[in-house]
């Protein structure tokens, strides 16, 4: 006999033994229960079968085989978790939470079919019996609809509610998933109603977000090449627009635009030029000028005020028939509503384009290669770049692949030609421009029942429907859209700007976010600008535009109604904080000591010299790339007004006077970014110090002497507390009002930086100040422009560096 079953033999079988059945623990508190009615103890029964229980467990198998026994037990484990899973959720949740919030919606509660299919049978019989809110809520949408229920149709009603605003196309969607703000005579979306900071980040690093801009309007100005430049270069600043780059239409300009002969004063806004490709009408071009709301009838009214003093001054255009002929000769329009927007925003940008539209077969060989190279970083394509493209209505291919399906062909990423990265006239060609075009697909040819209904035909679920010659083809414009500030490429964010025609930005909205796409609203907007360090329209442009200042009234009475709210124990007491104004900067206290003759404006008036009216203006490209050369100079106001000077000639304007030298030197103001070198975040209005040679010394040698240490360095085992560091001790000083240069317009903590930042405005005599002491300092640290900043609601400086945006 082999040694195994020897062994087996000799070893005493379990069956052999008379064994007692293992009593449940619920028998033996049924079983106390009995003795003690018997006067029995019950110490003595509980331990007399725990005793039994002890000796059965040691006749059990010294060895178990773990996976051989999850497997015969399989069921029964799945049954146990399952029984958990429901009885931790049974009585607590419904199972319309159960669902993600995302998909949840508020009448889930009592109407079955706002849950999925799978979840309806449940849903029901969660309901009560008695609950007739859906019959009475489903008859009074019947009565709504026919206009019985208000004597009006559900037409008439909507148009009603917009007397006083505009709704986007999406409005109605936006409504149900966003905080909705009134902003610029549109009811715009403010933020989603779900947390959305950090996936709103994410999503422009790593995926796509999209954000309706529709609300931009558009002016058309269309005439001889020459009278359009004459009339542009007199209100234009800050970047160019004309030249081979831009007018043969395949690169998007961006410039300022500024009132008649004011530049650099009289800022309206920035703008967005568009030139049409060249199609040879008899010398005639046409342009788009993209244009924020806030400015769009400012903006109107300087071109009109452009066209009536060229028409009066011009010696060739002399006499009143002259002037009628020069309105003739360029035409403007007013495209509000004629053209609608999105901006996507992120690395798959490209990809979300690609999985919602299909090109039409017969569009040119070089956009189909152009249309493939789109699954490709937006990063890579040439800033600006605008292409024309016809596609098939994206309903036929509804729902589109998401962007994480793996079916989706990944090689359409490889830019595989030059041609797609060289902007050129033939790329950019589209019928969009065509306003007959434009009105004649404002009403798809094709209701959404009746592409149902050519599904239902197909037979198979699931199956796209094919174009047929009835389909509509839609133009579009695609512009490549990049923010970036000089000072930190590394942040940047690259996307595209998707044109258009009204009446099917519902249906491209509703194909880009089944591809898995993010929604975003102003305040989503808002944060990628912070991010990428530039300046974001017209939140950052307070106190130098008409626009800026309206905006920063509006949101200082909002905050000083929320602060005024709240009761004194819980709102920051301003005066013992030392903070002057809390909502709204005063730029004439900040610039009022910083005047090349060292004399202020409360010791001018003293010696009984006129009051000088302060106008605030922004220093710009081109005039903010040379701001080097102003801070070697000898005397920076004169390098100041030279360099402006020689901008205005380029532009036919008169040279400003040189008197006006100190004037403009002590009024300009300047974007710059604020990166914390340390702890700390800024808020919103917190106030920016200038900080002297000496005491910037002592700034650094704390601040590497925090680097070097660390937090364990100021751990003193003795005392068991941590010591106040230097850097604290320097932030604890109390700061001279008169230090003051600036404010942080918005600040927060930055995700792609890791630290705290933000955008603040401050005097550009200050800057230059504090470059020349960087200068001045030690070799590794002279690219550090340092400052203090404090929140408008702390006592604690910290230090940070600036960097022109």
């Amino acid at each position: 006999m082999p040694k195994q079953s020897t062994l087996a033999a000799q070893r005493p079988s379990l069956k052999d033994k008379s064994r007692k059945v293992i009593v449940k623990t619920t028998d033996l508190l049924k079983q106390n229960e009995r003795d003690k009615g018997k006067g029995k103890g019950k110490d003595k029964a509980v331990w007399g079968e725990l005793n039994e229980l002890i000796q059965g467990a040691k006749d059990l198998p010294g060895a178990l085989q773990v996976e051989r026994f999850a497997e015969v037990r399989a069921l029964e484990i799945l049954a146990f978790n399952n029984a958990i899973k429901s009885a931790a959720s049974h009585g607590n949740s419904r199972i319309f939470q159960s669902l993600p919030r995302h998909l949840r919606r508020r009448a889930a509660s009592h109407n079955p079919r706002r849950v999925p299919n799978r979840m309806r049978n449940k849903a029901a019989a969660e309901i009560d019996p008695g609950d007739k809110t859906v019959k009475i809520h489903r008859k009074k949408a019947k009565l709504r609809a026919r206009g019985n229920l208000r004597g009006e149709s559900r037409t008439e009603h909507l148009l009603k509610r917009q007397r006083d605003k505009s709704w986007l196309s999406t409005h109605i969607w936006h409504a149900k998933r966003f905080h909705m703000t009134n902003l610029w005579s549109y009811r715009l979306p403010l933020t989603p109603t779900l947390k959305s900071f950090r996936p709103a980040y994410r999503a422009s690093r790593r995926k796509a977000i999209v954000h309706d801009t529709s609300y931009f309007g558009i002016i058309e100005l269309q005439g001889s090449r020459a009278k359009l430049l004459e009339v542009l270069s007199r209100i234009t600043g800050g970047g160019r627009f004309a030249g081979t780059k831009y007018e043969s239409g395949g690169r998007m300009a961006k410039t300022m635009l500024y009132s008649c002969d004011m530049y650099p004063r009289g800022l309206v806004g920035p703008v967005e030029i568009l030139w049409q490709p060249d199609e040879g009408m008899n010398g005639e071009r046409t342009l788009w000028i993209r244009i924020h709301p806030s400015i769009f009838q400012e903006s109107w009214d300087t071109l009109k005020s452009v066209f009536k003093l060229l028409s009066l001054v011009s010696p060739d255009d002399a006499g009143p028939s002259n002037e009628v002929a020069l309105e003739s000769t360029i035409r403007m329009r007013d495209l509000r509503g004629e053209v609608d927007a999105f901006e996507i925003m992120g690395p798959l940008a490209g990809s979300v384009l690609r999985r919602v539209f299909r090109v039409c077969k017969n569009e040119e060989q070089s956009k189909h290669q152009f249309f493939e190279s789109l699954g490709a970083d937006p990063a890579q394509i040439a800033e600006g770049l605008v292409v024309g493209l016809k596609v098939y209505d994206p309903r036929l291919h509804f729902p589109p692949n998401t962007l994480s399906d793996p079916a989706v062909d990944a090689s359409g990423g490889i830019l595989r030609s030059s041609l797609q990265l060289t902007p050129t006239a033939e790329l950019a060609r589209s019928s969009l421009w065509s306003s007959d075009m434009r009105d004649a697909l404002t009403t798809p040819t094709y209701k959404k029942s009746d592409l149902d209904h050519r599904r239902h035909e197909l037979g198979l679920p699931g199956t796209k429907l094919r174009p047929t010659a009835h389909d509509d083809r839609i133009p579009l414009l695609i512009i490549q859209r990049t923010l970036r500030s000089p000072s930190a490429e590394v942040e940047s964010m690259h996307g595209f700007t998707l044109l258009v025609p009204r009446g099917w930005s519902m249906y491209v909205l509703q194909s880009i976010v089944y591809t898995g796409t993010l929604v975003g609203g102003l305040v989503e907007r808002r944060t990628q600008h912070r991010e990428a360090g530039c300046s974001c329209f017209p939140e950052q442009f307070s106190a130098v535009c008409k626009a800026g200042e309206a905006y920063e009234e509006t949101k200082a009475v909002m905050d000083e109604s929320r602060w005024a709210r709240k009761p004194p124990a819980k709102r920051p007491e301003w005066r013992s904080f030392g903070t002057r104004n809390p909502f709204v900067p005063d730029w004439r206290d900040v610039t009022k000591d910083h005047s090349d003759d060292g004399t202020s404006e409360e010791e001018r008036l003293l010696n009984g010299a006129p009051a000088s009216s302060f106008h605030p203006w922004l220093v710009v490209s081109p005039i903010a790339d040379r701001l080097s050369l102003v801070a070697k100079s000898v005397h920076p106001p004169n390098q100041l007004l030279v360099t402006i000077n020689a901008i205005r000639v380029q532009r036919s304007m008169t040279p400003l006077h040189a008197t006006s030298a100190s004037e403009m030197y002590r009024s300009a103001l300047l974007h710059v970014q604020v990166e914390m070198l340390g702890r700390g975040s800024p808020g919103d209005m917190a106030i920016i110090y200038a900080i002297s040679a000496e005491e910037r010394g002592k700034w650094i040698h704390a601040h590497k002497l925090e680097l070097e240490l660390g937090r364990a360095g100021y751990l003193d085992p003795d005392k068991g507390d941590f010591p106040v560091s230097e850097i604290q001790k320097l932030g604890e000083r109390s700061s001279n009002e008169e230090d003051t240069i600036g404010h942080v317009i918005t600040g927060n903590f930055s995700l792609s930086r890791g630290r705290g930042h933000g955008l603040a405005t401050i005097t550009m005599s200050a800057f230059v100040d504090l470059v020349r002491i960087a200068n001045d300092g030690e070799e590794g640290d002279k690219h550090l422009v340092l400052v203090k900043v404090r929140d408008r609601d702390g006592h604690l400086c910290r230090l940070a560096s600036l960097s022109i945006v």
